[in-house]
């Protein structure tokens, strides 16, 4: 991340030199102005820095406290299943009990039947007592009875009872196998929690290790910082007195534009008369060889020497540019080709030709009124004959 940071500052600081550079042309604040970019982004990357670390921390706490109170819940459910198992116990064992209570009142009950049997089958034996013992019997019949009566009800009481201990003890068994569930469940998260809390120490200690590099390295550049202060501070009257020059040459280059507006109109006129006086030359070259041919007809045709020294300084590129313009009608697309072999251009290479006529011949033998560049007609036959020559 630190190694992405400065690289990410580095760029900052080439684009920035190289914006300022192509904006003011000047070396020395182009380079003051990238310093300060790289300034400004590397205590930004350690102001992130510094914001992430502080954001993990206090995700780290969150956790923390998240995890304290599961561990809370956790021994508070772990309590209350402790309790539910207790209670369950205790219901088992009251459970026991009725049960063993209603066997012992099973038993009672067998017991008095049989008791009531004996005397029904006393009082119905022949071998009876007097009428005060059936009066003795029939009493404890009823006692017998009535106490029937009672079993017959607690056992009843009991049978409820006992349901109704069946009905808790399910009850708290599935509120034990949710409690387990829950328990399972935050133990899941605990995990979770725990692998997040030991990923967030990781990426602590690395920001540690991290701010613990950049540290020396922001105080080299707030040291440098406080340096280019001192420059700034000290090359400020030299900016002002820039300042102050630059306005003056503002009013004198806007003078000059004034002036060379004016001048371009005058240029403009001259270029209408210079077209005027070319065309005129033209239509006169055209009659004075038309005349020469007339009077003259061997001599045109016949190469004097200034045309040889013209045809002999002629490079390869502007021999072939030549004889393009002479042999064919339209030869713009082979110029284009000379001029790309020899990196220049057919205008370029037409120029130095004209020159080179003017310096030897002393007139100009290629016109470029028209679309395609053509020599001129009181020439065309020397410089046929020239090229025949070579």
């Amino acid at each position: 991340m630190f190694k992405s940071r400065l690289l990410l500052s580095f760029v900052a600081l080439s684009v920035s030199f190289c914006l300022s550079l192509l904006i003011t042309r000047d070396f020395s604040r182009s380079l003051i102005t990238g310093a300060l970019t790289l300034f400004a982004s590397l205590v930004g990357a350690a102001v992130a820095e510094g914001q992430h670390r502080q954001a993990l921390n206090q995700r780290s706490q969150e956790l923390t406290g998240h995890i304290r109170a599961l561990q809370r819940k956790r021994s508070e459910a772990y309590e209350a299943l402790v309790m539910m198992t207790q209670e369950r116990d205790q219901i088992s064992n009251s459970l026991n009990a009725l049960q063993t209570q209603l066997r012992n009142l099973q038993i009672q009950s067998s017991n008095l039947w049989q008791q009531k049997e004996e005397l029904s089958w006393n009082i119905t034996s022949p071998q009876a007592s007097p009428a005060n013992q059936i009066y003795v019997l029939q009493t404890k019949l009823q006692e017998l009875e009535q106490k029937e009566a009672e079993l017959n009800k607690s056992l009843s009481a009991t049978l409820s009872a006992k349901q109704r201990a069946e009905l808790g003890l399910k009850t708290t068994q599935a509120q034990v196998n949710q409690f387990q569930a829950q328990l399972a469940e935050q133990q899941s998260q605990k995990a979770e929690l725990t692998k997040e809390v030991n990923a967030l120490f990781a990426q602590r200690q690395q920001l540690e290790i991290q701010v613990a590099t950049l540290q020396p390295k922001v105080k080299e550049l707030e040291k440098y910082r406080s340096d280019l202060t001192q420059f700034l501070e000290s090359a400020e009257p030299k900016r002002q007195q820039v300042e102050g020059s630059s306005k003056s040459l503002q009013g004198a280059i806007e003078n000059l534009q004034s002036q060379i507006s004016s001048l371009q109109s005058e240029l403009g006129q001259l270029e209408h008369q210079i077209l005027d006086r070319r065309q005129q030359k033209e239509l006169l070259d055209l009659e004075l060889s038309t005349m020469r041919r007339e009077l003259e007809p061997d001599a045109d045709s016949q190469p004097t020497s200034e045309w040889v020294d013209f045809i002999n300084q002629l490079p390869q590129s502007e021999l072939e540019a030549l004889s393009a313009i002479v042999t064919q009608p339209n030869p713009n697309a082979i110029l284009k080709q000379i001029a790309e072999m020899n990196l220049t251009m057919p205008e370029l290479l037409i120029d130095s030709l004209n020159e080179r006529a003017i310096e030897t011949v002393g007139d100009l033998i290629i016109e470029t009124t028209a679309n395609a560049p053509t020599v001129a007609p009181e020439y065309l036959d020397i410089i046929k004959n020239l090229l025949q020559q070579v």
